[in-house]
């Protein structure tokens, strides 16, 4: 089947591209299908010459070359990936910025080693706060300026034992387009921390106050949120994979089955109504391997009429928090989680 797909362009520079979203049936998205989010151009880099300079607040500065990094103890985590601004296209009034519809979040195997390890070889200084990572790829900002793509994390998630420096994707050797020769992967927040290309970690005394930090990915104008808060982790969000929207049907048993997924939590619940939202059906769902996968639901639907159908679906994790009925608005267009609505036909 995946054969057939293909990734949808977004824009083409920098290339940005959706996850065609029946191919999120599989346990781990394809890589040639999983979602590309770029700022700027794919740099090129060499892995034979690659080293990751780690400094800062440290005692002990490195430099690590891809096999050095390969020595340290390896962990392989199955990770649901989402874009900030995944849904971005459907908010009203209408946000700048890159236009994603549903399909910028893929899930796959990332295979590396715990970000806390080469913390630890370092060195760090009592009077450190925060991570910052950079990764290689620049370009210009809408400041004029020129910059690298930088990111930080505080402490905690920086030595989180499932924060990974991760050197390959499904099994395979990260392609340029996912972070070859190496990225960050940050279960559980959306992907804008998830830093690829990486080329320098640095011990920060100080908050990071950088462009990608404080301007960029914090929520400003959304109701019961202060402004320039962070954006950190993906809310609860779901997906109807099958049927596909505008599909037709016999009046007869029709089956439905989707993904959801939170940063919050485990997903706990989902509830699917074909009325409107004036009355909920509750879903099954699978057991999930892990806190960072997709969990995957099905429900069996008996139509008791013919005709057009509106179809629901929202999700609840384990924090209590359930997808809005509307998309909540801010001025990044960032973290709508709104539900998802499909239009289906009953002959």
């Amino acid at each position: 089947m995946n054969q057939h797909l293909k990734l949808h362009p977004v824009t083409e520079r920098p290339i940005n591209a959706e996850t065609p979203l029946n191919s999120l049936g599989n346990a781990h998205t394809p890589t040639n299908l999983f979602y590309i989010r770029n700022h700027f151009d794919i740099p090129e880099l060499d892995s034979e010459q690659y080293q990751l300079k780690i400094n800062g607040s440290v005692t002990d500065p490195l430099e690590l070359t891809l096999k050095q990094l390969n020595d340290f103890p390896e962990k392989i985590l199955t990770v649901v990936m989402e874009c900030a601004g995944n849904g971005r296209s459907s908010m009203k009034p209408a946000i700048k910025g890159t236009l994603w519809n549903l399909g910028a979040i893929s899930q796959a195997e990332f295979t590396g080693t715990p970000l806390h390890y080469v913390l630890k070889a370092a060195n760090l200084t009592k009077d450190t706060k925060e991570i910052r990572f950079t990764g290689a790829d620049h370009g210009k900002l809408r400041t004029g300026e020129t910059e690298n793509y930088i990111r930080s994390l505080p402490l905690e998630m920086a030595y989180h034992p499932d924060t990974i420096l991760a050197w390959e994707m499904n099994g395979e050797t990260l392609s340029p387009q996912h972070g070859f020769p190496l990225r960050l992967v940050v279960p559980g927040w959306y992907g804008m921390a998830s830093v690829k290309w990486l080329q320098e970690i640095t011990a920060l005394t100080q908050p990071f106050k950088g462009f990608f930090q404080s301007q960029d990915y914090v929520y400003i104008g959304e109701e019961d949120i202060p402004d320039h808060t962070p954006v950190t982790n993906m809310r609860v969000r779901s997906l109807i994979i099958e049927p596909e929207s505008e599909s037709s049907f016999r009046k007869d048993r029709i089956h439905l089955s989707g993904i959801a997924w939170s940063g919050d939590g485990a997903v706990v619940k989902v509830e699917l109504s074909f009325d409107g939202g004036d009355s909920w059906k509750e879903a099954t769902l699978q057991a999930s391997t892990s806190t960072y996968e997709v969990t995957r639901w099905e429900y069996d639907w008996q139509p008791n009429s013919t005709g057009r159908f509106k179809i629901i679906s929202r999700a609840t994790d384990s924090s209590g928090n359930t997808q809005p009925l509307k998309s909540l608005w801010n001025k990044g267009g960032y973290g709508n989680n709104s539900v998802h609505q499909i239009n289906v036909f009953v002959e």
